[in-house]
């Protein structure tokens, strides 16, 4: 879409017109992405991605928008931002065009489950059992498997707070379940927001009561336990144990193999192999000695 197209949508002013193909924010990786800025706080990390195509930004920051992207200016740059995503949403297929949902002859769907109408892909020997709720834009690979009361594909909590009233932010992407995957009961797996898939690596299992944000990618053959919550936007290495009622925060990485024990509130990243335990989360034999002076 070009910017010089959007821009009028939202009562923006285009200065440098350009192609863009997805919407994020500068901490993201999207391919060409259009993004916001309304502070110098972000500046850095605007210049420091090169997925960033176009820029709706502020009078006061559009000088300091590279000559190499796009530029559209905007009164209220975050509320023009998140009003052309929801445009984008609900008013056109710039995320995607409705798909018929289709589902394999061998997957086993209970009478009681929802599942959505349109875009939703059931594969081969899936099982989806009574009351689950599968919402667009899911897809379950071959063999997955999602218990009793879960919900797949739930709108997920993006809002924020402009001029006073709180804007609504809809969730133009989906939900991938890889092969194997499974997810038990009254789980929630939200959609992710702009575009593309809160994605379940192969294998992964998840467990009851759990709640796995937008933007979330679970690497394979992870286990995450029952009450645990992970936040948008964070990354899951490969066969990662995140135990009972553990959180952790948005936008982080934990590393292939790492130990989330049980309890543990994750602010900051986890390196591959890494045990971290406590609130906030420490390296496991730190926060132990640390309890041990403490008693």
């Amino acid at each position: 879409m070009q910017l010089s197209e959007a821009a009028p949508l939202v009562g923006a002013r285009t200065r440098r017109d350009a192609t863009f193909t997805s919407l994020g924010f500068a901490s993201h990786d999207a391919p060409r992405m259009l993004v916001f800025l309304e502070s110098e706080a972000h500046l850095d990390g605007v210049l420091a991605n090169p997925a960033i195509a176009g820029v709706l930004a502020s009078e006061a920051l559009a000088a300091a928008v590279p000559e190499r992207l796009g530029l559209a200016v905007a009164a209220n740059p975050r509320l023009a931002f998140y009003t052309l995503h929801n445009h984008l949403v609900e008013r056109t297929d710039f995320y995607g065009a409705r798909r018929a949902t289709q589902v394999a002859a061998s997957a086993r769907v209970d009478a009681s489950a929802h599942v959505a109408e349109h875009d939703v892909r059931i594969g081969e020997r899936v099982v989806v059992e009574p009351r689950a709720v599968i919402m667009p834009r899911v897809v379950l690979e071959d063999d997955v498997i999602v218990r009793a009361g879960t919900v797949v594909g739930s709108q997920g909590l993006q809002a924020s707070v402009v001029d006073g009233r709180m804007l609504k932010v809809a969730h133009g992407g989906g939900v991938i379940m890889r092969r194997g995957a499974e997810v038990h009961s009254n789980s929630c797996i939200d959609r992710a927001v702009f575009g593309g898939f809160t994605e379940v690596g192969e294998d992964s299992i998840i467990a009851n009561l759990v709640y796995v944000a937008h933007n979330v990618r679970i690497g394979k053959r992870c286990r995450v336990a029952a009450n645990a919550a992970i936040g948008g936007s964070t990354t899951l290495g490969d066969e990662v144990y995140v135990g009972p009622g553990a959180a952790i925060s948005s936008e982080l990485r934990v590393g292939d193999g790492a130990v989330v024990s049980l309890g543990a509130v994750v602010t900051r990243d986890v390196l591959p192999g890494q045990r971290v335990s406590g609130n906030f989360a420490l390296d496991h034999e730190r926060f132990i000695a640390h309890m041990r002076q403490i008693r």
